[in-house]
């Protein structure tokens, strides 16, 4: 079966392939400012969590990187070099063509991001022949070793189903195979788990370790669940009302965290799950 060894792994560098500086973002109809100050820089097979509740401005930081704020959302200040391009310097054209390419994104429901009336492999396909250029029938072979790739059995099979055939576990799989589908450098992870059960997030958690351990692929990984960044993520941020109110290495904040909010997070770690890896860890 096609595996994920099989995509070129690039050449290691140190060299960041996302870098995010002092980024506001602001309300153009209020003023208010809603993100303030975030600053994060990735470099190839790492991974950083952004964690924090609802409203706290993880995905507008996600969505200001991809270029696909909200109308009447803005970058206010600060710069955002995806693959040392500055995305405030792109056309919409450019900022298309960056998109899925050089850096791509998973979001918590698949099933909004894919077509119920056309067939899930022809979807991935049709990426892959937009973004690599490759002709129809090379695009079915390569979306079928995608579908395998995200361990999805029996793939020439899903190619050929719809999304309301798909379980929620798979169709996160589909969802990731298109996102991979140009091999881009950076994949953001937003809330990509949160709405599977305790055994398939795990699989799909351990799918991205894969990813980044055989593709060299970069990860931002957005997420309210400790657990999940505690297994997958080389760095922290922990965000509260837009500020980024502690960062740092994810073993330091989560053994020695320093900000009040944090600590917080950490005392609900039996909602979390999170003492059950902290156990292993210590193990």
């Amino acid at each position: 079966m096609t595996t994920l060894t099989e995509t070129p792994v690039r050449p290691t560098t140190t060299d960041p392939v996302l870098a995010v500086r002092d980024v506001r973002i602001r309300d153009q109809v209020s003023g208010r400012e809603i993100v303030k100050g975030v600053s994060f820089s990735l470099t190839p097979g790492k991974v950083v969590g952004i964690v924090g509740e609802s409203g706290s401005g993880k995905t507008l930081t996600c969505r200001a990187v991809l270029g696909i704020l909200p109308e009447h959302i803005e970058v206010a200040g600060g710069a955002i070099h995806v693959a040392g391009e500055d995305v405030a310097a792109l056309s919409p054209a450019g900022l298309t063509a960056l998109r899925g390419s050089t850096i791509s994104a998973v979001f918590q429901d698949p099933a909004s991001y894919l077509n119920p009336s056309i067939k899930v492999g022809p979807q991935i396909a049709e990426v892959v022949r937009v973004k690599k250029g490759l002709g129809r029938r090379a695009a079915k072979r390569r979306a079928i070793e995608l579908i395998a790739a995200v361990h999805l059995r029996d793939p020439e099979l899903v190619y050929g189903q719809y999304a309301h055939e798909l379980s929620g576990g798979m169709l996160q799989r589909v969802l990731i195979a298109t996102a991979i589908a140009a091999d881009p450098r950076v994949l953001i992870a937003d809330e990509a788990t949160t709405a599977l059960d305790v055994t398939v997030q795990a699989e799909i958690l351990d799918l991205l370790a894969d990813l980044r351990d055989t593709a060299g692929l970069a990860l931002v990984v957005v997420s309210h669940d400790l657990a999940v960044v505690a297994q997958l993520c080389d760095e922290v941020l922990v965000m509260r009302e837009g500020e980024v109110v502690e960062q740092g290495p994810t073993e330091r904040v989560l053994y020695h965290p320093q900000h009040d909010y944090t600590r917080l997070l950490i005392d609900e770690h039996e909602q979390y799950g999170l003492d059950r890896f902290l156990a292993r860890e210590g193990s």
